[in-house]
């Protein structure tokens, strides 16, 4: 397997946060995100695993805070998103498996750092169908996007999904993708 990763920023200064990076293997991709978020590190672990905090960001979820607990997300797609909690290092890593009807089994993990007053965060979800990466890359910078805005108490702001999926097609020139809805 050849892995070919591309690193891209955002120029356009309508776009607040840069793309995420992502490495092909045949039909899949493993997507990374580096965010950082001006708030402690407790308060965005909260915002990733509380279920009242999720709502405010990414949908109505339910969260078994422990290693081999069951985590689900409705988030839009056709059923809710399933999966099995990994790794619970609170308040640094939660990593968990990734199910949903429309793809095959993956894995995404949350990994924070306090830096200074706020948290960086890494985003990854590997395994990613790469048919299905215009939907679910521009889907997760989105949902960081609102995630940001939750933790500040403000109003979704940023680029919308649709310009989002626009700006990663032309970014990457994905070719033989489905486009759409996010199914994330």
């Amino acid at each position: 397997m050849r892995w070919k990763t591309i690193s891209i920023g955002v120029t356009d200064m309508t776009a607040a946060l840069p793309l995420g990076t992502f490495a092909r293997a045949g039909d899949f991709v493993d997507v990374q995100f580096d965010r950082f978020y001006s708030h402690p590190i407790d308060k965005v672990w909260r915002a990733l695993t509380d279920p009242e905090r999720l709502a405010d960001w990414m949908g109505v979820s339910t969260v078994e805070a422990v290693v081999g607990g069951k985590i689900a997300m409705m988030i839009g797609s056709p059923g809710a998103m399933q999966g099995e909690i990994l790794t619970w290092d609170a308040p640094n890593v939660l990593e968990f498996t990734w199910r949903n009807p429309t793809s095959p089994e993956a894995i995404v993990r949350y990994a924070l750092t306090a830096e200074g007053a706020g948290t960086r965060m890494i985003f990854t979800h590997t395994h990613m169908p790469y048919t299905s990466s215009a939907r679910m890359m521009p889907g997760w910078h989105w949902f960081f996007d609102r995630l940001g805005a939750a933790l500040t108490g403000d109003a979704a702001a940023g680029l919308t999904y649709e310009a989002l999926q626009d700006q990663y097609v032309a970014t990457y020139e994905l070719s033989g993708v489905r486009l759409g809805h996010c199914d994330a």
